[in-house]
């Protein structure tokens, strides 16, 4: 089945790059502007070099698996019980991350592009379309990933250019004109979205080999550039003030390209670039949810994909979803959400340090024994 089938790194840095690469345009640059100011960029830089620290214990879990199943090695270590926790806050935290980006991505394409489409409708087109590649399994999102992000890169560095023009990079400093405080709170919330390349350890066992430390650090660093470049570009473009103050600052760039008089109003290709994180991102998200609750028929994960699309596109648009989501947006939960990433993988780490012994090995032992 093509859900079996092995990826390469290739693959899995472009998965990667797509779908924890546009949290970064969408989520983190707007939050860290706002509580950091012209800070932002200078934090950022740090918290992705300290991140490359961090992504040892990622390393350290991927090593220790193997080249299994997360969710089947938990199984096997602790039962169904412990393995049915660990699937079960997985779950949860997947169909979070998908609801806040499916939200803020309906939310933006209705206000920028289709103000007379009910939210419903753009949400059930996305999430439908997100559980079919899903269903399909990973290799059909590392073929899929491989053809949008190429595009996605070139736009992007299209985009840089063409401002040039505009900004005035003297803008970024100085740095710390109200102390150290405003950056500490930005890093809070990069780190936050940085750590979630603990999203590999779900991963490791489709790859057609395991992925050393090197390779990790790479992909940190590539991820920590996702948001650095933007930032500074919007700090540099608006001036620190008027990007605190934009929602979207990485889309708004878009709005200042001017190809000779004659082409302007080219923003609708950011469009593609967030369409296309965000596809990747629910659907790598749906597959793991379906993996972790473990079908063994494809009739039932295909009807359980679908159904998980309809739940997750009527809670965003349920009004008490829809604040707690926009609170997450704006950073109320931001240190919360920090320390839950944390003590997660903190813990899985500590967990595949002390393996308890299998049925099979006590089995063995016993025989011995006897």
């Amino acid at each position: 089945m093509p859900m079996n089938k092995k990826i390469s790194l290739i693959n899995v840095y472009f998965i990667m790059l797509l779908s924890l690469g546009i949290t970064n345009h969408v989520i983190l640059i707007p939050l860290i502007l706002q509580l950091s100011n012209r800070d932002a960029w200078f934090g950022t830089l740090l918290t992705a070099i300290l991140h490359v620290g961090w992504v040892y214990i990622v390393y350290y879990i991927m090593k220790r698996t193997g080249q299994q199943s997360i969710f089947d090695w938990f199984r096997e270590r602790f039962g169904k019980i412990g393995g049915g926790v660990f699937a079960a806050i997985t779950a949860l935290y997947f169909m979070w991350m998908s609801m806040v980006i499916l939200r803020e991505t309906t939310t933006w394409v209705q206000v920028t592009y289709l103000p007379q489409t009910p939210k419903i409708v753009v949400s059930l087109i996305i999430v439908l379309l997100c559980a079919v590649v899903a269903n399909n399994g990973i290799r059909s999102i590392a073929i899929i990933s491989g053809i949008l992000l190429p595009v996605v890169w070139l736009l992007g560095h299209f985009v840089a250019i063409s401002n040039l023009q505009n900004k005035d990079y003297s803008l970024l400093t100085p740095l710390f004109v109200d102390g150290v405080e405003p950056m500490l709170r930005g890093m809070i919330v990069a780190a936050g979205g940085f750590m979630e390349l603990f999203v590999l350890i779900y991963l490791t066992h489709h790859m057609k080999r395991r992925m050393n430390y090197l390779s990790v650090v790479i992909l940190a660093l590539l991820l920590g550039g996702l948001t650095l470049g933007p930032l500074m570009g919007a700090i540099a473009a608006f001036g620190p003030i008027p990007a605190m103050q934009s929602r979207y600052p990485a889309y708004e760039q878009w709005m200042l390209v001017t190809i000779t008089k004659y082409i302007t109003h080219v923003d609708f290709l950011a469009l593609y670039q967030w369409i296309s994180g965000t596809l990747i991102r629910i659907s790598l998200f749906f597959f793991i949810i379906a993996e972790g609750i473990g079908f063994k028929k494809g009739m039932h994960r295909r009807w359980f994909l679908f159904a998980s699309g309809i739940v997750l596109s009527v809670l965003t648009l349920l009004p008490i979803i829809d604040k707690q989501i926009e609170q997450f947006v704006f950073g109320r939960y931001s240190a919360a959400f920090l320390a839950f990433l944390t003590i997660f993988t903190l813990a899985v780490a500590l967990a595949v340090s002390f393996k308890p012994k299998t049925k099979v090995e006590n089995s063995n032992e016993s025989k011995k024994a006897s």
